[in-house]
């Protein structure tokens, strides 16, 4: 029997989708403030999407789709790429809790846990390279 190590990396599938967001655009090289402007958003509430501290609305998902000129079903596929990858290594994500419902697990995690911006890119990243 094969068991997988317990890892206490934990991330957010806003995070995830925030770093596949990030790559797309540098890809075509968009700056941030283009890509605010293509969603009609602010750069500051862009840059809050793209670093996994807000989350999408699926209306906002599909609309980064189509301000970078990608197909609904490339970026989708990218995305479920990203987080099957970040499974296969370890990594837990979790939903963002929504309202102002308690969330007892989320009470009992250690914020120093999740892997955050920069980290999570740069995994992601070097787990895609080695393609």
């Amino acid at each position: 029997m094969v068991r997988k190590a317990m890892s206490s990396e934990k991330t957010s599938y806003s995070a995830v989708l925030g770093v596949v967001l990030s790559a797309l655009r540098r890809e075509r090289g968009l700056e941030q403030g283009t890509m605010a402007e293509r969603m009609g958003l602010t750069q500051a509430s862009y840059s809050r999407l793209e670093s996994g501290k807000s989350s999408f609305s699926v209306n906002q998902m599909f609309a980064a789709a189509e301000a970078l000129g990608v197909p609904r079903s490339e970026f989708l596929h990218r995305l479920n790429k990203t987080i099957t990858y970040i499974e296969e290594s370890n990594v837990e994500i979790s939903a963002n809790p929504v309202g102002n419902k308690p969330n007892p697990e989320k009470q009992n995690s250690d914020v120093g846990q999740f892997v955050a911006g920069a980290a999570l890119a740069a995994f992601v990243i070097g787990l895609i390279s080695r393609e």
